[in-house]
């Protein structure tokens, strides 16, 4: 499932960690590396009893009151016995038959316990009719269980604060967990023109007397969360789709945007079965529901948000997001919700291999870019510390690890084993788990035998352990040898959040020479320290790791060629590059490490520095001249950007200093030439630091006291804005003249330049900009000036 245009208050326990520090070289602080909360007891009920099949006859004709029999086929696993515990919450039991005779029956909170005649002995089967009605139960949260939203009716088999999560028992008995499958009936009365969808295929329909029954039968056998009904104004768009057929209950005004919504849906199920293997289920089913919060992957008839089937494309990835499902979650589910990850990362990552296929390799690369740094950014912030994708707790099953930092792990899994593999081991391991369930630690054993690649340390650094890892070339030897040039490359490795140095990291590295040709080659690196040794048919002049993404390391880049002096704003850098003369065209390559720089011996001011730094590569002419443009943030929580350094050393901003050094190894310095605006206050911890005269190098951010003879902060200009909010125009004076005026938003990117004639007043044309805060910046022969302002957009 996935849940959008929902704000949903995660409850966050701060654990401590019980790692120890290597040294502030390597890794942030330890502490926020957050131990794994131990899983509650395994349901071993499916242990001694198999539910086979489940017969549900469901009346809505008194809605939102329910009216139903559920007839269970039962089988005994072992010998004795006496009787079964079902789950069912909030419905009251009226009379339950074994085999046709009466039963002895009681009902506890959300169980129901029945008493067999007579033990059952092994391979032994049951038939329990049980008659039950009253009014369902939603989930507290709001996400999950019965729905009654005239004209629709319908469930959501999820429960997110229920525990367990799955769902089905809202509205019928079963074992509710993921582990027990059974096979499918349901007989649903309504209203005549609110007809009911369910899994499965339609096996008859019956109208009279202004009510609909409806009989759907699915043979395969799913989990009780997967279960579902959905009554409403609906008609049947069908089509058949790559032989599939595809089924969207919809309302009739509703067909057309069904239409265009769903116009990439032949391109997601070819993707989907060249990754993952056959589509094993008897059709493709959607059912429109009034919910604003996502979509649920009940097998073979989804509930999916109207309001996303809106005629465009802006909700494509959700419906293959759920699509995908039928893989990842209805084909293989995860044994326990610890493991979500299994089901909901992968269908986040299968969101990635749709882009890719429909809209190709840049696209994809951007949305695992995308989802990566807001992980490594943000989500051991709002979920109580990094942790592993595998153990998660209750109140985060469905949280940013889960469904992000599993999308994160899939595509560093098919990093390792490249697309051959991937493809191979992928499809082999879901064909041996088809209607069935696995642990994480399953899937490695499947993984690894179906790849013959031993896969036990990816998923010990990957899986089963929290943070990330973070990998950088500390030097490079050459030696020219004939023709062909030997580089041997010093690799580094560092961490964040996590408590040991990755192992067996299959990397990538690009050579680049002075033509700017390229050679990428992949070397095996462990440990904290690795030497990779490559023959080259050029003498590079730069080598660069992770250039083409096949891994996400603790890092953002990007890469620019400058032609013109327009401001570049290199976004997943997070900073902007400026050419003030250009002779030529410029490669400039930046990239931002979320990794503490070295400070061993390279320290001497003894400068307090934040846990990251940029680098900036590129071919850089005589005659080239340029700045760059980055924001010092000290406003979030744990170690986001430059909150610990604020934390150490106090609020003030006085002390910040651009720190810089040419190549690892050397001594950080204060930079010469550079100026601070301190914005809004000085102790906001927030501010803009302009680099002038840029220079290929290491760049982070420190505090302490300047040595510089430079003025590192100017004279701030006072200026307004008006109006303020703005819609297209903004009118910007101030008191001092100024010639250059940016546009950045509350995250430091450059939006929008101008270059103006030297004065007191500019008019600023901001029409297309998103609505939204921002920060106008003014730079000028005596000083520089900011001032924040609201765009409302168009």
């Amino acid at each position: 499932m996935r849940y959008v245009l929902f704000l949903f208050v995660l409850s966050l326990t701060a654990l401590s960690a019980q790692q120890m520090l290597h040294s502030d070289e390597w890794r942030s602080d330890s502490r926020k590396s957050t131990a794994q909360t131990p899983p509650p007891p395994p349901d071993t009920r499916s242990d001694s009893l198999d539910i086979v099949h489940t017969d549900i006859t469901l009346s809505l004709l008194s809605v939102p009151q329910l009216q139903a029999t559920a007839v269970l086929t039962i089988a005994a696993k072992v010998a004795n016995v006496p009787g079964i515990r079902l789950d069912l919450e909030a419905l009251t039991v009226d009379a339950v038959k074994a085999n046709g005779s009466p039963a002895t029956f009681s009902q506890s909170g959300n169980s129901l316990l029945i008493t067999f005649p007579v033990p059952l002995s092994p391979g032994q089967t049951m038939t329990l009719s049980i008659d039950y009605h009253g009014l369902p139960k939603q989930d507290d949260s709001g996400w999950g269980g019965i729905y009654n939203q005239t004209p629709y009716h319908y469930n959501l088999g999820v429960g997110f604060a229920a525990d367990p999560h799955s769902f089905g028992r809202a509205w019928f008995p079963c074992f509710d967990n993921f582990v027990e499958r059974c096979s499918f009936e349901c007989h649903i009365t309504s209203l005549s023109g609110r007809p009911a969808y369910c899994n499965g295929t339609l096996q008859s329909e019956t109208t009279q007397n202004g009510q609909v029954t409806r009989h759907w039968k699915l043979d395969e056998p799913i989990p009780s969360y997967l279960a579902c009904y959905a009554t409403g104004p609906y008609v049947s768009w069908k089509r058949t789709i790559n032989g599939i057929p595809v089924e969207i209950a919809a309302a009739a005004v509703d067909t057309n945007k069904v239409r265009a919504t769903f116009q990439h849906l032949p391109q997601a199920l070819q993707c989907f079965q060249a990754w993952y293997g056959p589509f094993n289920w008897p059709k493709v089913g959607y059912s429109l529901v009034p919910f604003n919060a996502g979509a649920m992957e009940h097998a073979t008839n989804i509930a999916i948000m109207r309001s996303a089937i809106d005629g465009t494309l802006g909700f494509e990835t959700l419906w293959a997001h759920e699509l995908s499902h039928h893989w990842w979650g209805d084909l293989a589910t995860c044994t326990t919700a610890e493991d979500m990850w299994l089901n909901e990362g992968w269908a986040v990552y299968s969101e990635h291999l749709f882009t890719e296929f429909v809209y190709g390799k840049t696209a994809f690369r951007d949305a695992v870019r995308d989802n990566f740094l807001n992980v490594l950014q943000n989500t051991h912030v709002s979920e109580g510390g990094y942790r592993a994708v595998s153990g998660v707790p209750h109140d985060i099953t469905y949280g940013d690890h889960v469904y992000k930092k599993g999308a994160v792990v899939a595509h560093n899994l098919r990093g390792y084993l490249g697309d051959t593999l991937f493809q191979k081991g992928i499809t082999a391991a879901l064909v041996n788990t088809s209607f069935d369930d696995w642990s994480s630690a399953d899937f490695r054993d499947k993984l690894t035998a179906a790849t013959g690649h031993d896969l036990t340390p990816f998923f010990e650094d990957w899986v089963f352990s929290p943070g990330f890892t973070h990998f950088s070339v500390d030097s490079t030897q050459i030696v020219p040898n004939g023709g062909e040039f030997v580089v041997q490359v010093f690799v580094k490795q560092k961490l964040r959040g996590a408590p040991h140095f990755y192992q067996q990291v299959p990397l990538e590295f690009t050579f680049v020479n002075a033509a700017h040709q390229r050679v990428n080659l992949t070397a095996t690196v462990s440990g904290e320290q690795s030497t990779a040794t490559f023959t080259l048919p050029f003498l590079p002049k730069f080598v660069w790791i992770n250039t083409n993404l096949h891994l996400t390391l603790a890092r953002g880049d990007k890469e620019v060629v400058l032609k013109n002096a327009t401001t570049q704003n290199l976004t997943t850098a997070r900073i902007s590059i400026t050419a003030t003369a250009l002779p030529d065209s410029v490669l400039v390559r930046a990239e931002h490490h979320f990794v503490r720089p070295d400070t061993a011996g390279c320290n001497p001011q003894g400068y307090k520095i934040t846990d990251r730094y940029w680098t900036i590569e590129g071919d850089f002419p005589v005659g080239f001249d340029g700045n760059a443009a980055i924001f010092y943030d000290g406003r979030g929580q744990l170690d986001q950007l430059d909150a610990e350094l604020f934390a150490q050393n106090g609020s003030s901003e006085d002390d910040v200093r651009l720190l810089y050094r040419a190549k690892p190894g050397l001594a950080w310095q204060e930079y010469p030439t550079y100026f601070k605006n301190k914005l809004a206050s000085s102790t906001d911890k927030y501010g803009f630091i302009r680099i002038d005269h840029v220079q290929p190098g290491q760049y982070t951010i420190g505090k302490g006291s300047s040595v510089a003879t430079h003025e590192a902060e100017r004279r701030l200009l006072m200026a307004t804005a008006t109006p303020n909010p703005a819609r297209s125009e903004i009118r910007l004076r101030a008191e001092g003249k100024f010639d250059k005026v940016l546009l950045v938003n509350v995250e430091g990117g450059s939006v929008r330049d101008w270059k103006l004639p030297l004065g007191q007043q500019a008019d600023l044309q901001v029409e297309g900009v998103a609505a939204g805060q921002y920060w106008l910046l003014l730079f000028g022969p005596s000083g520089t000036g900011a001032v924040s302002i609201f765009l409302t957009g168009q």
